[in-house]
């Protein structure tokens, strides 16, 4: 019986030591960041909030870095240059059957503790299709979840062109 305990313990604590995370860090110092509010140059009414508030859930998300108003490491910020909602697609009866949203930003994410900008984009251009009839392939079904994928981009890319380089 103590025999199983001990070789039950042994292997509990031998998985329990196998741990492989596939996220990496190239500024292991940065933990707490600022989301500054965005300014929109867009014809877009409210886009510029709801850039804050998909951005800031992307990093909750994410967990890496926790979300601050004060006393942050680093700070990303930027400007939404345009927005743009067009036609993507019609269906055999000429009807619209998919638009395509187009949102083109000024991006920087800032190290406050080197003073330095880890990450600039001054024209990162994001698109995301969505549907509007029953007959489309598109993966959202609405506007809203669209630009929620949007901006879900754009965490990616400023984390993949920032945190995760090699």
């Amino acid at each position: 019986m103590v025999k199983r305990f001990i070789f039950a313990s042994l292997i509990l604590a031998l998985l329990g030591s196998c741990y492989y995370s596939v996220y990496s860090n190239a500024y292991p110092h940065l933990k707490k960041i600022r989301v500054e509010p965005f300014e929109n140059q867009s014809a877009e009414f409210g886009l510029a909030d709801k850039a804050l508030n998909g951005l800031s859930l992307s990093v909750r998300n994410d967990g890496r870095l926790k979300l601050v108003t004060q006393d942050p490491d680093c700070s990303l910020e930027g400007k939404i240059s345009s927005f743009e909602e067009k036609i993507y697609s019609y269906d055999s009866a000429n009807q619209v059957q998919d638009y395509q949203l187009i949102i083109v930003l000024n991006l920087s994410f800032t190290d406050l503790i080197k003073n330095e900008v880890i990450y600039e984009n001054s024209s990162l251009r994001i698109t995301e299709i969505y549907k509007v009839s029953d007959d489309s392939t598109a993966r959202f079904g609405t506007k809203e979840e669209a630009l929620n994928e949007i901006f879900a981009s754009i965490f990616k890319t400023v984390i993949q062109n920032s945190l995760e380089a090699w």
